[in-house]
């Protein structure tokens, strides 16, 4: 008999006891049954909600899928450029580059000046076209050069704009009517710090990447050069659009500019009531504000294609159900799902197409009751 037995029969417990004690933290009477399930019920659990969220469901296609530019890729462009920019400023520029320069930033004076005439553009258009050929002589590197100067020069008016709400000589140069674009996109914010004068600064909607690619695109339909190396990267073009898809062009005033239905008369400014005040809206207002949102999807839509041109790997048909569902095309926007679920059945976007063509079609199917 071991000793811990003959301990137990000194204190008399029954012999069934010595070899039936429980082991310290083991489980007593029902709960014995559950050991070891825990694991168990969070796998079935688990795999129970990835069901649920793997079954397409009607959802309201709200976001549009943007172009996603390569970090790296950007900040390579940028690099160079500011390399350019650098050596433009240590080297110096051929007296043909020079005069291409001049002629561009004649050209944004007249550009910038709201009463300019035809005739006045495109004497200062003839005059860069002419530079062109023999800026172009002395090389391409030497004319990126100059695009990299006048660049850099740009973006730092428009901060120098942000600050002080200033709209330089130096700034209507380089991007002739850029405030004007700026104000009729609503692509100015307010800034929180004020500038000098007690105003408050403003913010430019865009980056400086954007900015950047956006210099870029005019300055080569300015001066008519569109071929490599000076057309943007695709990286850039991303990007771009991507601002541009989120900041639709000629639509951020809120719809100001459509004309009233016939025989309506315009709204007066105390019916312009802003969105979510108290009281009803005119019906003049509500159109213009259905006409801008129509204007914005229209606008959309043409982007989508054009971006789509330039980059095969973006979603197009995704995007385009979208906008066409926002337009009320339900019908149009069901087939557009339905294209992108034939090219990419199992690609990243496959359960939003299917969620949002079961929208679609549902939508669909009301408006045929």
């Amino acid at each position: 008999m071991s000793r811990a037995e003959s301990v137990a029969v000194k204190r008399g417990e029954p012999r069934s006891a010595r070899f039936t004690r429980a082991a310290p933290g083991a489980r007593r009477g029902w709960k014995r049954h559950l050991e070891g399930w825990e694991p168990g019920l969070v796998a079935v659990f688990i795999a129970a909600s990835a069901a649920i969220l793997a079954v397409p469901r009607p959802v309201e296609p709200a976001d549009l899928p943007l172009p996603l530019a390569d970090a790296r890729a950007l900040a390579r462009a940028r690099d160079a450029d500011a390399a350019r920019a650098r050596e433009a400023e240590r080297l110096g520029l051929d007296a043909e580059v020079r005069e291409l320069g001049s002629a561009f930033r004649a050209f944004g004076v007249v550009d910038a000046d709201a009463d300019h005439t035809e005739a006045e553009l495109l004497a200062a258009r003839k005059r860069v076209l002419a530079a062109v050929g023999p800026a172009l002589a002395q090389g391409d590197e030497a004319v990126l050069r100059l695009r990299a100067y006048q660049l850099s020069s740009f973006l730092r008016e428009v901060r120098r704009f942000e600050a002080t709400g200033e709209e330089t000589d130096e700034l209507r140069e380089l991007g002739g009517n850029f405030v004007g674009l700026l104000r009729r996109n609503a692509w100015l914010e307010e800034g929180k710090a004020k500038r000098r004068g007690g105003g408050a600064a403003r913010r430019v909607s865009m980056d400086g990447t954007v900015l950047g690619v956006l210099f870029k695109k005019r300055w080569s339909a300015v001066v008519g050069v569109q071929r490599a190396p000076f057309g943007p990267a695709l990286d850039e073009e991303r990007a771009l659009f991507s601002f541009l898809l989120s900041h639709p062009l000629g639509v951020g005033a809120g719809g100001k500019g459509f004309a009233a239905p016939a025989g309506e008369e315009p709204a007066s400014p105390l019916e312009d009531a802003p969105a979510g005040a108290p009281g009803p809206r005119s019906p003049a207002a509500a159109f213009r504000e259905a006409e801008a949102r129509r204007a914005e999807e229209q606008y959309r839509l043409k982007k989508i294609d054009e971006l789509a041109a330039l980059d095969p790997a973006y979603p197009k048909h995704l995007a385009r159900g979208v906008s066409l569902y926002r337009l009320g095309k339900f019908v149009q926007s069901a087939e557009a799902f339905r294209s992108h679920l034939d090219e990419h059945p199992d690609g990243a976007y496959a359960l939003r197409a299917q969620n949002y063509l079961r929208a679609a079609l549902g939508r669909t199917r009301d408006d045929q009751l």
